[in-house]
């Protein structure tokens, strides 16, 4: 038997992903605002290609909402507004120990008693001014002595965005090389510096320095103020003897408390993130529902083919004419695929809306199960590419804008005559039930699975339990539990 090489002819077929269609998929992901930064890059690039369109003077017009302000993005699952959220009520557990607790101003803190001093009106003076700079300043003006600006620039390095020291004082004298008596004394000062509360090693120290500001620092509220642990834990009638006070007079202590900012340095934070203009939007007819692409964010692409024969025109050059003949085919290919992306599109957009339907003309409880798969096989599309449209896309209707994606929910099932109702359906009313509670008498998860029962959806206990959990909702014991510390019972 003899091992030598020898010359095979094999034929096979394979998918290649070529430039062009790789960027044909990035532009099915993206934005209107995406699609409009991509655009504006090409054009660098070719110029033989314009970008028109896209650059809306104004907020786009969207359909006027019935339960959301203009503009809102709400998460039907909960009819929330989509910012930060709401504070879960299971949250509040540790807030006293951590700081993160909601006392009931939303962060702004009350005003002092006649200083005239509005902190609110200062940092709106300018938006772009942080903590960091405002601090600074005044210590600046605090601060004459050398070792003393070297001591408050020290402690200025150690402040958190929430205005407390993330350092012991310890820590700061030795890495001053000054004793901690000397680092005490420029840190009394600082904390004179407006707004109340900034330098506070803790949270009850931020609260006290503010209490002390605007004279509400009485013994009893002192006291309250040293043990915020209890209060945290609910044990209002051990902290009520501690504080040797009576039922009224705990219902006015908690009232001031509430009255004060946890973090005074918040609010040198910078803007909110814009919210982000709908790709799609969906409005009511007299006849029918429509969905329409939003032509003022959407960008389009203009071929300059005339300036292109221009230039080539009597030219011999291989070289020039070989250029110029790429980058208009370039850009003709992108002028298609750009149309392209926006069929593709409005078809999403629109079988979204056939198959959902019960959720634009009922809300969130009638909205349906739905997977990427039904709308595939509706207007004949593969799935990857249905995640792809759907994944950032936003559409604007009469209830709120919503991302394509929220529409989708799997099936849980309810009676033998019906189809199964969204999980997503089911976490909106679960939400409900929560809210229209008595606070004296929270609902169980058992009572909330016998409640479901009636209305034909059948779940499992647990199932209740998981939903509460992810929609940030907390058991009936802390439920009730938070309802005594925010006095309703």
């Amino acid at each position: 038997m003899q091992f030598f090489p020898t010359p095979q002819l094999q034929r096979k077929q394979s998918l290649v992903i070529t430039t062009q269609l790789q960027q044909a998929i990035r532009l099915l992901t993206m934005s209107n605002i995406e699609l409009r930064g991509f655009l504006d890059q090409q054009t660098e690039e070719n110029p033989f290609l314009e970008v028109v369109g896209g650059t809306p003077e104004e907020a786009p017009e969207t359909p006027q909402a019935d339960s959301a302000p203009e503009g809102a993005v709400l998460d039907f699952a909960d009819g929330k507004m989509q910012s930060d959220g709401p504070i879960s009520d299971a949250a509040l557990n540790n807030q006293f120990e951590t700081g993160q607790i909601d006392l009931g101003r939303n962060g702004a803190s009350a005003p002092a008693n006649d200083s005239g001093f509005d902190a609110v009106s200062l940092i709106a003076a300018d938006e772009e001014r942080s903590l960091y700079a405002h601090v600074c300043d005044e210590a600046e003006r605090l601060f004459a002595d050398p070792t003393d600006k070297m001591i408050a620039l020290a402690l200025i390095d150690a402040l958190e965005p929430s205005g407390w020291l993330g350092q012991s004082l310890a820590d700061i004298a030795d890495f001053a090389l000054v004793p901690v008596d000397r680092v005490e004394q420029v840190l009394s000062q600082l904390q004179q510096i407006e707004p109340a509360g900034l330098f506070a090693r803790d949270l009850s120290d931020c609260l006290r320095l503010q209490a002390r500001e605007r004279d509400i620092l009485s013994t009893d509220f002192e006291i309250l103020l040293d043990n915020l642990v209890m209060l945290g834990a609910a044990n209002v009638k051990g902290l009520a003897r501690l504080c040797k006070a009576t039922p009224e007079r705990m219902a006015e202590m908690m009232q001031l408390l509430r009255s004060l900012d946890p973090k005074p340095g918040a609010r040198f934070n910078g803007k909110a993130e814009p919210i982000l203009p709908p790709d799609l939007i969906v409005r009511r007819l007299p006849d029918g529902w429509s969905v329409e692409l939003n032509r003022s964010t959407l960008p389009a692409v203009k071929v300059h083919q005339t300036y292109a024969k221009q230039i080539v025109a009597g030219k011999k050059d291989e070289s020039l004419r070989s250029f110029v003949s790429e980058r208009v085919s370039e850009a003709r290919w992108l002028d298609r695929a750009i149309a392209q992306r926006n069929e593709t599109s409005l078809k999403v957009g629109t079988e979204i809306l056939r198959q959902q339907i019960g959720f634009f003309e009922k809300g969130p409880v009638a909205l349906k199960p739905l997977v990427l798969r039904d709308i595939a096989e509706a207007i004949g599309m593969h799935e990857s590419t249905i995640s792809r449209v759907t994944n950032s896309l936003m559409m604007a209707t009469p209830r709120g804008t919503f991302r394509l994606k929220a529409f989708f929910s799997s099936s849980i099932t309810s009676d033998a005559d019906s189809d199964g109702e969204a999980a997503s359906a089911i976490r909106f009313k679960l939400r409900k039930l929560v809210a229209s509670e008595v606070p004296t008498q929270p609902l169980s998860d058992d009572a909330i699975v016998q409640i479901l029962a009636k209305d034909g959806i059948r779940l499992a206990r647990r199932t209740v339990a998981k939903y509460r959990k992810m929609e940030g909702i907390a058991s009936s014991f802390q439920r009730k539990r938070t309802a005594v510390l925010a006095g309703r019972i």
